[in-house]
């Protein structure tokens, strides 16, 4: 993942999405403006930090969609070569009014020059719009004290403010055409709707299922053996990922997982170690057809050079290989795994692995 914390916008225009008339007759319509929005730097940095915190929390790579026809992508790499904000954010605009369902949510549509590592960018995000009412006290000529309530009706930031959906776009270093970035679907906890990265972006997810499911794999083992649980921890951990993968859901949620089934004191750590390692932040469609071959077994390393293979279900201080730790050590973290009453079918000699 890129350094979203890199993010500095630059010239921003906002356009209201409308939802107009009523029943049968209802659709989205825009009040465009033709001049960029005018902020203050603590203003603009306030912005910067919401997107910055969705993009953090929730963005998976995207790229475009060949099998999708919408401008987006060339209008963006055409702005990039030819500078025309107002011009790419109209057109925005009624894409995206074109594009999403009734279901949809009006609010503002955001469109602004970045830079993010350097790189020349496009910000697209679409948010909530709301009313606020803004309270001020006032001392009348009596001395006494008042308080006079205003309604602010286009109210777009606040703390509580929503962000719907967040993108940033850029082009490729070798080929400026070639248009790819990140997206964070905050609406939808992570799962990107259709019309918006599809119809409207003209993108799609840069990994498919099966290789997120692959990196969630990896990474969630990686961080699990990282962390500073016991052994018995560990594996009830690791068990609880092969379950988890095996399982009948079609969908995997990263954070989730951490939250049912690795100790609270360590929840922070894993999560943490697994994203930085490249887990998905968000949950996703889960496809197991790459790891399918690596989730009967669990594999414990002893040492340097000796190791045990055994079915998850097989292993755990109530299992048949029992492994439990030996509290006569004081001084290292040791551990005594038994395996009773089991025949030795074979030995012989083999290579080392």
């Amino acid at each position: 993942m890129p350094d979203f914390s890199t993010l500095i916008l630059k010239s921003i225009f906002m356009h209201q999405i409308l939802l107009v008339g009523e029943g049968q007759d209802r659709s989205f319509g825009l009040a465009l403006t033709d001049v960029p929005v005018e902020l203050n730097d603590r203003d603009r940095g306030f912005l910067r930090s919401r997107f910055v915190d969705a993009l953090r929390s929730g963005a998976l790579a995207i790229i475009p969609n060949d099998e999708v026809d919408t401008p987006t992508p060339s209008l963006v790499a055409k702005h990039i070569e030819e500078p025309g904000l107002k011009a790419l954010s109209h057109d925005l605009a009624e894409r995206l009014v074109a594009a999403q369902r009734m279901n949809a949510k009006s609010g503002i549509l955001v469109v602004a020059d970045a830079v993010m590592e350097g790189k020349t960018s496009v910000l697209i995000a679409k948010v909530e719009h709301q009313e606020a009412m803004q309270a001020k006290t006032k001392k009348l000529p009596n001395g006494d004290r008042a308080l006079s309530i205003k309604r602010i009706p286009d109210l777009v930031f606040g703390d509580q403010n929503r962000i719907y959906k967040v993108a940033i776009l850029s082009p490729d270093a070798e080929e400026q055409a070639n248009i790819s970035g990140y997206l964070a679907d905050v609406q939808n906890s992570g799962r990107f709707a259709t019309y918006f990265i599809s119809e409207f972006l003209g993108m799609r997810l840069g990994d498919e299922p099966e290789v997120l499911t692959k990196k969630f794999m990896d990474t969630m083992t990686e961080a699990i053996s990282a962390s500073s649980m016991d052994a018995e921890a560990k594996m009830e951990a690791q068990a609880a990922l092969s379950v988890t993968l095996k399982s009948n859901s079609q969908s995997l949620d990263p954070r989730r997982f951490v939250k049912d089934h690795i100790p609270q004191v360590h929840q922070t750590f894993v999560f943490r170690a697994a994203l930085e390692r490249g887990a998905p932040p968000v949950p996703f469609n889960k496809d197991i057809k790459m790891v399918k071959n690596n989730l009967d077994n669990i594999r414990i390393q002893l040492g340097s050079d000796i190791s045990i293979v055994a079915p998850t279900e097989a292993i755990g201080s109530d299992s048949r290989i029992k492994v439990e730790r030996n509290k006569e050590n004081s001084v290292a973290e040791t551990y005594n795994i038994t395996i009773p009453d089991v025949p030795l079918e074979n030995v012989k000699n083999t290579r080392s692995r």
